[in-house]
């Protein structure tokens, strides 16, 4: 008896060592017409995908030139880095895998059938889509980050372009328009739709200050409604120290039935607040400062006075080690909280 008992207090304390490493979980959802979707037997599950972020570069252009009192001071930029190591592929994929797996659970659970892609690939709505196998990791679809869907799992995506960045499709790049239409060709069908971003980049405040100057710092989470600011170096007309921003949103989505151009049945379950993760990554902060000289004097020649400030710049590059297992254990729970929560909320309330 006390072996046994050792043993659920033990198992306890894992379990609650585990659950104070996770932020506060504050989940919400934006729906309509759930219950209208109760005589729904089948579902396909036309997205799920994680992304991990692993690497985020920022920089910052501050142009010089005449200053009031006289003077003129030089141009300043900053660039600050900031990369993961000690995390590889497959510990990620494990993580989306074992994710994948529990919603399978609760679907399975649930008794709705899942209908598989040979089915899905017969319909108007996915003519001329490419279908895409999940188990591979891409690094192209956000700026620094390991994008990655299920191992064994198949779905469609509109293009693939050269860089391997895939093109979801629907009106201007919402593939949510294209669901309604879709349950329809299924049969009614349910249709689901999971991301979920991981990220460990602050960008609050990144860019506050004089001069050029950036401050980074580190924060795992599960994210909410933000945005990854990533330096930009590859759009063909771009300013000096300017920065792609891609916005970026953690939802379980599900979608029944067609009327009109929208849906019967909407659910989109979000976060009103990140899911903070402890432990995994050691607090770090990056900073990025210069500020151009100021020429007060200059020097003068028959042809007037001429100012020479000195133009200055700075780079800052770090790289934080992870605990890869308290990583993956962490990033697993926290999003485990999220999907389960969303589906089960989803699957009660068609009831």
């Amino acid at each position: 008896m006390k072996i046994k008992l050792m043993t659920v207090l033990l198992v306890a304390l894992a379990a609650g060592t585990k659950a104070q490493t996770l932020g506060e979980f504050k989940p919400k959802d934006v729906s309509y017409g759930v219950k209208k979707s109760k005589d729904a037997s089948k579902i396909y599950i036309a997205n799920f995908t994680v992304n991990y972020q692993i690497y985020n570069e920022k920089q910052k252009f501050k142009q010089g030139g005449y200053q009031l009192g006289g003077g003129y001071k030089g141009d300043a930029s900053a660039e600050a880095s900031i990369g993961l190591a000690g995390l590889t592929e497959t510990d990620v994929q494990q993580i989306t895998d074992k994710l994948y797996q529990d919603f399978l659970s609760q679907i399975n659970g649930s008794g709705l059938t899942i209908i598989n892609p040979d089915d899905a690939a017969k319909t108007g709505t996915y003519e001329d889509y490419e279908r895409i196998q999940g188990g591979k990791v891409s690094l192209a679809q956000f700026p620094g980050t390991m994008t990655t869907a299920p191992t064994g799992y198949e779905h469609f995506v509109k293009k693939v372009d050269k860089s391997g960045k895939t093109k979801s499709g629907g009106f201007l790049g919402n593939v949510g328009m294209l669901y309604p239409k879709l349950s329809k060709e299924l049969g009614d069908a349910i249709i689901a739709d999971v991301n979920v971003y991981v990220m460990f980049v602050e960008d609050k405040d990144a860019f506050q200050g004089g001069g050029a100057n950036i401050k980074i710092k580190t924060n795992l989470r599960i994210a909410d409604s933000e945005a990854i600011v990533m330096a930009d170096k590859k759009s063909m007309i771009r300013l000096k120290g300017q920065n792609s921003i891609t916005a970026i949103n953690s939802a379980v989505n599900f979608t029944h039935g067609k009327m009109g151009l929208g849906a019967t049945t909407s659910y989109s379950g979000v976060l009103s607040k990140p899911i903070g993760i402890g432990g995994a990554i050691e607090d770090t902060k990056v900073t990025s400062f210069a500020r151009g000289s100021v020429d007060m004097i200059g020097t003068k020649t028959m042809y007037g006075t001429f100012f020479t400030p000195e133009n200055r710049s700075s780079e800052t590059n770090k790289v934080v080690e992870v605990d890869a297992k308290k990583y993956t254990e962490g990033v697993y729970a926290a999003a485990k909280k999220f999907i389960d929560f969303h589906t089960a909320q989803f699957l009660d309330a068609r009831k």
